[in-house]
């Protein structure tokens, strides 16, 4: 197995639950630490950081949801896939005015569409960083945190 894949503290013999406490606990100190270095620099690099993260938590998260706790399991999981949304969203503007400035040269030329995507990427953006806020300090995560 290559080092890109290999987690440590996993082996041949470690259980199906094991190996699913040790994955998951990575990857959410991976979307915990992206979380911690976008609100140090809020850039579209580290947004789509946290998004990758996010992804990688999330489709392991599914992956392996019959070993956890079905009610604490859904309540995490439903968090992380709003907040996935929301970065998919921002994500969105990000990456449709970098198209704009690509293949038109500059933004500034539509006014009226500046505004709007400002607008709407300020709004988004507020909302994702109040759920990130809500998330790194919510009972859900700490609970979650108890059972992996």
């Amino acid at each position: 197995m290559s080092k890109k894949w290999k987690i440590n503290g996993i082996s041949t013999h470690s259980s199906l639950n094991e190996a699913a406490n040790i994955i998951i606990k990575l990857r959410l100190n991976n979307v915990i630490a992206d979380i911690k270095k976008y609100f140090m620099e809020n850039s579209p690099e580290n947004l789509h950081r946290v998004r990758i993260s996010l992804r990688r938590l999330r489709y392991n998260l599914e992956s392996f949801s019959i070993c956890f706790d079905a009610e604490k399991y859904l309540v995490f999981y439903h968090a992380i896939e709003k907040i996935q949304d929301l970065t998919g969203e921002l994500r969105d503007l990000d990456v449709l005015i970098a198209n704009i400035i690509k293949y038109i040269g500059s933004i500034t030329k539509f006014k009226h569409l500046k505004i709007e995507i400002e607008n709407k990427r300020k709004n988004i953006f507020e909302n994702l960083k109040l759920t990130l806020m809500e998330f790194l300090h919510s009972k859900y995560l700490k609970d979650f945190k108890k059972i992996i």
